[in-house]
Formats: C-alpha cells, structure tokens, sequence
C-alpha cells in the first residue's frame, strides 16, 4: 500500500512522508533519454556514432560548395551549345556563384550566431537546393545563371555555421583534431571528384545532369541533417547589423566583380578599376560602421588574434597557390595534351585521393608539431609540387612528372588546409565561431578569384606564338603560384611564431 494513503476508517499513517517519494521515472535513467536530454538543455551532440554522423553531414555541406563549383565547370560546352549564351553571358555560370557566395558570407556567419548554426546550416542547404533544381530546369541562360547565384547565396549561409558546428560537436582537442581532418578529407577531395564525376554525367545525359545530382545531395544531406545535428542552445543575443551586411556584401561583390574582368580586359581598364575603387569605398565604409556599431557583423576584436590573422591570410595565399594547378591543368591537358574533358578529370582526380589518404597524417601533425611548422611546412610542399609542373612541355609524361607533382602538392595542400582551419578558431570564442569561420572562407574565396585573375595575367602577359608560346605562358602562371606558395611559408611562420597554437 503506499505511504499516505488507508483503509476507510482507519487513521493515516506519517502523512508528512507522502511527497518524501515518489515513483521513478524509468525512462530517466536510460542512457539515451540522458543524452536527448542533455543535447535538450545545452545543445551538445549525442554521444557515439551520431556524432560522427553529424561530421559527415557538415562535412558535405562543406564540399557542396567545391563539388558545385567543379561540377559546373564540365558542363559549361554543353550547356553553353543547348541554351545558346554566347562568351558574354557564359562565364556568368560560375562568376554569379562566386559575387553571392562573396558576398553573403559574413552576413551567413553573423546570422549563424544570432539566429542558430543549425537553422542557418539547414536553413541554407535549402537555399542551394533550390538553386540547384532552379538551373537543372532553366529554359534560358538567364534562369540558369540566377539558380547559380540562388547556389551561392545557400553556399554562404550554410558554409559559416558547418566550420562552427565541427567545434560544438567535438569539444576534445585531440578528437577535434580527427574530426578537422575528417572535415578536410571529405571537403578538400570534393573537387577533384566533382571534376570526374560531373565529366561523366554530362557525357551520358546533358548538363542538367549535374545540377539534378547537386539538387539530390542536398536534399539528402539536409533530411540527414535534420536529425541527427545538434539542436541550437548557445545564441549570440543581439541584432543581425543589416546595414554592415548591406555595406560589406555590397563591397566584397564589387570586388570580386572587379577582378573577375581582369581575366577578360586590362587592369588598368575601367571595367576593373570602376567596381574595385567601388568596392574600397564601400569595404571603408564598412570599417567604419563596425568601429561605431554596439553590436557589429565583424567584432573587429577578432583580427587581433594572431591565429585569427595567420588563418585569414593563409586562406587567401592558399587559394592563390592551388588556383596554380586547378586552372592550368585543365587548359594544358585539354588545350596542349589533346586530353577530352573526362580524362582530363581523371588526370586530376589523385588530388582527391591524396588529400583523402594522407587526412590523418596532417591531423596527427596538428596535435604534435602545431599549427605554425604544418602550416608553413604545407605550403612549402605546395611550392614544391608546382614546380614539377613548371616543367611542363608538349610532351612530358604523366606518370614521371605531372603525378608525382599533382600527389606533392595535394598533400601539402592537406597539410596547409587541415592547419589552417583548425588555426580559424583557435583562441576564439565559442559565441563567434560562425563569424569567425565566415572570415576564413571569405578570404579563401577572395584568393581564388584574385588568385585567378593575377595567374590569368601573367600567364597571358607571358604567352608566345604557337604552343610552345602557349605552353611558356602556362609555366609563368604556374611558377607565380609557386612562389606564393613560399610567401605563404613565410608569413605563417612570421605570424603564428608567438601564438601557443603555433608552437
């Protein structure tokens, strides 16, 4: 019978004790129900599997970006043939990805704290989902350049809070460290894959080929993702700074504007001078509105961190020095080698391979050397594989050179990459690691599209008669890329020599 309670007509016995006890709640004390409540109150994952899980969701919302940049790539000669765009409008197909994704990235960063890592994360995949069916679809060049950009607008929303949500999920250093790796292999091998593969699929059915399986890994990763990322507990309380979004989207758009008409006209022209002088008075502006903001998009706080600042310059010395291999190498397999576009993927693939298999190397040299010596080491193995390629003639094997250099320099590029994003949010705190991760991939992307625009330069300026001319003009970008490579192991060393995380 229990306490506080008797038989009709008899007197109650210790009726104080009836709240003393009360009946257990089975369900409390089962592992499972502890961690769902746990990620309830304080946001942090499931233990076990599901976590691992969660790293690969993030992870491919990561390569979603480089996959649909890649993936795009093979299929401009036939869609350009099916919807007719002419050299005016083509180039459009990738450059509208690359202002939005410019563009909207610290604003994506900024809003993955305010609003949630994981309502942005999700929310954005949506975003790049749509572009996706968007261009797969588009009757005209102007509907498909518009889904590129709906693309890069996802990409920049969902990019920011995927870095941040590597740091929720995995709190140990040493786990962090193979989940950053996990993270690298699974982002930085996308590429190289996305070539193959968008290769093949164009091939065999058209160009909207690639943009429907854009559209099924997304929609995919955002169902998986639904469940199995951490709910959002730990918000950044404050406003959204629309007018600093409104100022540096603005500015980083004008400027990757800007250098994108280095590839077609003179720098010293009007078409690059007019967006890029725009873009220094906007980013000025935005400089100042984030001294006077109380709650500003970019804590302005964060570049005095000196893992921050090395993070943030290698990032655009990064992209500068793999743009050396990732844009020549298709115009001197295709242009010079004779090679179709399939097998000009499947010459570049081992990128991906290397970065994948040499993954936990570069992580175990995080957790032993630091983040300094394998960050300057990466680039300077970076250096070294393009030099290889400087070698280049009508007639160089593949096997006894370009291999050999494309296998150097993608685990340098590994090891670079790995050091550098774990250096991202090194020292910062928890509440800024989506803008924090947004400034990282900002500068990135700001070196590939530079990058691009200066290699394209001086491979031009350099160029001869002929395909040997051809071919000179090929080494002097390349070579250019190298040497950044080596400024890059400077500066790295220079910059993180009296930080912990580089010692």
């Amino acid at each position: 019978m229990p306490l506080g309670l008797a038989l009709p007509g008899s007197t109650p016995r210790r009726p104080a004790a009836a709240p003393a006890r009360t009946a257990p709640d089975p369900a409390a004390r089962t592992p499972r129900t502890y961690a769902r409540r746990r990620e309830e109150d304080t946001g942090a994952p499931r233990a076990g599997r599901a976590r691992w899980v969660a790293l690969a969701v993030v992870s491919a919302v990561n390569a979603l970006d480089s996959a649909g940049f890649a993936i795009a790539n093979t299929a401009l000669p036939d869609l350009d043939r099916s919807l007719h765009m002419g050299p005016a409008l083509l180039p459009w197909v990738m450059t509208a990805y690359a202002l939005a994704f410019a563009g909207f990235l610290l604003f994506g960063g900024r809003a993955a704290d305010v609003l949630g890592r994981r309502r942005m994360l999700l929310g954005g995949v949506a975003v790049y989902a749509a572009g996706a069916a968007v261009a797969a679809f588009a009757p005209a060049g102007g509907v498909l350049v518009a889904g590129r950009a709906m693309q890069g607008v996802g990409a920049a929303l969902s990019g920011p809070p995927a870095l941040a949500l590597v740091a929720a999920i995995f709190t140990d250093t040493r786990e962090r460290a193979r989940a950053m790796g996990v993270f690298v292999a699974i982002s930085a091998s996308s590429f190289a894959g996305a070539l193959v593969v968008g290769g093949v699929l164009t091939s065999a059915a058209g160009w909207r080929t690639p943009f429907l399986a854009l559209l099924a890994v997304a929609s995919s990763v955002g169902l998986v993702g639904a469940k199995v990322l951490p709910r959002d507990s730990a918000r950044t309380p404050g406003s959204l700074d629309l007018p600093g979004a409104a100022l540096i989207t603005a500015g980083l758009m004008a400027l990757v504007y800007g250098v994108s008409q280095a590839e077609h006209a003179p720098f010293g022209g009007l078409s690059v001078l007019g967006p890029v002088a725009a873009a220094a008075a906007l980013l000025a502006a935005f400089v100042v509105r984030e001294r006077l903001a109380a709650e500003p998009l970019l804590p302005l706080g964060l570049l005095r961190l000196r893992t921050v600042r090395a993070a943030t310059v290698s990032g655009v010395v990064f992209y500068t020095t793999m743009v050396g291999l990732l844009f020549f190498a298709p115009l001197y397999l295709q242009g010079v080698r004779g090679y179709s576009p399939l097998l000009s993927g499947l010459a570049v693939a081992p990128m991906g391979l290397t970065v994948a298999t040499s993954t936990p190397v570069a992580a175990a040299a995080v957790s032993r050397f630091g983040q300094r010596r394998t960050l300057a080491a990466g680039f300077a193995v970076m250096a070294a594989g393009l030099a290889a390629w400087t070698l280049i003639g009508a007639g160089t094997g593949y096997f006894t050179v370009l291999l050999p250099g494309l296998v150097v320099m993608s685990f340098g590029q590994t090891l670079a990459y790995t050091a550098m994003m774990s250096a991202a949010l090194t020292g910062v705190e928890p509440a800024r690691h989506g803008v924090a991760g947004a400034v990282n991939i900002t500068a990135q992307q700001i070196g590939s599209g530079l990058g691009t625009a200066v290699l394209a330069t001086v491979a031009a300026a350099a160029t001869g008669p002929g395909t040997e001319g051809l071919i000179h003009g090929y080494r002097a970008g390349i070579a250019t890329a190298a040497a950044i490579g080596l400024v890059g192991a400077a500066a790295a060393t220079a910059l993180l020599r009296k930080g912990r995380a580089g010692a």
